[in-house]
């Protein structure tokens, strides 16, 4: 199944909400937050007003791929029925080829998120009691 979690970005004052791949194959130094470009296209978010940002190259398992990525420019939070965790300030990494929104190991690590049974799709909050288990919500494509 993998572990989804929904989120909730913050760019430029808009709010979107959606499920997001918690991607422990998605490694970076500093919290990062991959998004399709689609979804910032359909919620009315213009790129050229992000700011100054950078095209970088990506390893993926379907090849190297070129994504433009701006510093800081959003906030994630995962939200829960029962609470609402994070307000992390993270880079905001475009992609032209990908659905699915993915969360950095970083950025989950910033946001508190305890992978528990990756097949089963089961986690936690590193804030969350002992014997607390969450299911993954399910994905939304883009």
């Amino acid at each position: 199944m993998a572990v989804r979690v929904k989120v909730r970005i913050n760019v430029q004052g808009k709010v979107i909400e959606t499920s997001a791949l918690v991607n422990s194959g998605f490694e970076t130094d500093e919290p990062q937050i991959l998004v399709p470009d689609k979804l910032l296209v359909l919620n009315g978010i213009d790129v050229s007003k992000l700011g100054a940002g950078r095209a970088v190259e990506y390893s993926t398992a379907g090849g190297d791929i070129t994504m433009y990525v701006v510093k800081r420019a959003c906030t994630v939070s995962v939200v829960e029925p029962d609470r609402v965790v994070g307000s992390v300030a993270s880079d905001l990494v475009i992609s032209p080829i990908e659905r699915e929104v993915l969360i950095s190991d970083a950025l989950g690590e910033e946001l508190g998120i305890v992978i528990l049974s990756l097949k089963k799709g089961l986690w936690r909050f590193s804030s969350d009691p002992e014997g607390k288990v969450r299911r993954s919500c399910p994905p939304e494509y883009w």
